[in-house]
């Protein structure tokens, strides 16, 4: 018998109870900054609309709770077939009870519960310390997802003390103002295209340029109920554009703002109908809208699903590249199947080229 056997009988593994709340938000709120709430945990877990339960496994220990292994429900599009997915996020185990395998029990407690049925796969975005965790009870590496950012202030980048974010914020700083001075000159919103702006996200149109989408593969299925649900949550503050041609919209996108150690962040959330990494009058009619209008955050994230030259002549730049590509930290994407077979609806879940990604599909954004 090993050492860590007994120990291991200390702690019980089961599926969230209501009386589980508030030890559960205590903890997150020693795990992660900024803290959330109660109507954080019921936008995100309690009125999911995807799933009739609280999808969260607990660890505890003599009746206290000491670990968390929550999941984030979606529906996702396989190649235009309808499937429940599930998303790992928000895991925490007290720093008093770690290195004690909870991370590997509470995940492998979920794999069993989920193996039954629905959902069809894990996915999820882990960071360099939890990913080789991952890999090891069975997830996949799909590839990493390139990021583009405008910074826009290079003095925030001063919070980061790291000697590799001060050379980004100082000897490049002059030479980012300037790239972004050029873009504002460069960016327009195209002639016969007009942008309209709502303070909340319309969820009618946006599902209705949506279902006018043609891309096939993996992405988040964008409908009514997803829009009405999606962009709740307190932890952002959205807005949404439509860009109209001739009176009738034909592309839409969501923004979401949040201010964490000081940081103001705006990212391009979602944007219909689903590119095809192609740059058209639409994404530089809603990039110069969101430029001209989030002059005061400090930075501006988009994903690579839009174009990489409509981004570069709105001052964007990418993380896999000089300058950012020596000091981010790579957003790595991982799949796990719950029955064996890495397909599903005829589509390799693994390959990097089947996935259309915003960061509507990240828990965090």
């Amino acid at each position: 018998m090993s050492r860590q056997e007994p120990v291991q009988r200390e702690y019980a593994v089961r599926e969230f109870e209501s009386s589980d709340l508030t030890p559960f938000l205590d903890l997150h709120s020693e795990t992660f900054e900024p803290n959330y709430g109660p109507e954080w945990f019921a936008w995100k877990y309690e009125d999911n609309p995807y799933v009739d339960h609280v999808p969260i496994l607990v660890a505890k220990r003599g009746g206290e709770l000491v670990g968390a292994r929550p999941f984030f429900a979606l529906d996702v599009a396989v190649d235009g077939e309808r499937a429940l997915a599930l998303q790992p996020g928000d895991t925490m185990v007290h720093p008093d009870h770690r290195r004690q395998g909870l991370f590997t029990r509470m995940t492998e407690a979920a794999i069993e519960k989920y193996g039954e049925g629905e959902p069809a796969f894990f996915f999820n975005f882990p960071n360099h310390r939890s990913g080789p965790g991952y890999l090891k009870l069975g997830w996949e590496t799909v590839g990493e997802e390139t990021t583009y950012y405008r910074i826009q202030n290079t003095n925030a980048f001063g919070l980061d003390e790291s000697a590799a974010w001060k050379s980004v914020a100082g000897a490049a700083g002059l030479a980012l103002g300037g790239y972004n001075r050029l873009s504002d000159l460069r960016t327009r919103s195209p002639d016969g295209v007009t942008v309209r702006r709502y303070e909340s996200v319309p969820a009618e149109t946006m599902a209705d340029l949506a279902a006018s989408e043609t891309s096939s593969g993996i992405h988040v299925w964008r409908d009514e109920q997803f829009y009405d649900w999606r962009f709740q949550t307190p932890a952002w503050d959205y807005a949404a554009y439509v860009a109209e041609r001739n009176g009738e919209p034909f592309a839409g996108m969501v923004v979401g703002t949040s201010v964490e150690s000081g940081l103001r962040t705006t990212k391009v959330t979602d944007v219909v109908p689903t590119p095809d990494g192609e740059a058209t009058d639409a994404q530089d009619a809603l990039l110069h809208h969101l430029v001209r209008d989030y002059a005061e955050s400090d930075v501006l994230a988009a994903p690579s699903a839009l174009s990489r030259s409509a981004l570069g002549r709105a001052g964007f730049r990418s993380d896999d590249r000089p300058p950012l590509g020596s000091v981010a930290n790579p957003t790595t994407h991982v799949v796990r199947s719950l029955t064996g077979d890495w397909t599903h609806n005829g589509v390799d879940i693994t390959d990097a080229s089947n996935w259309w990604l915003t960061f509507s599909e990240q828990d965090t954004s």
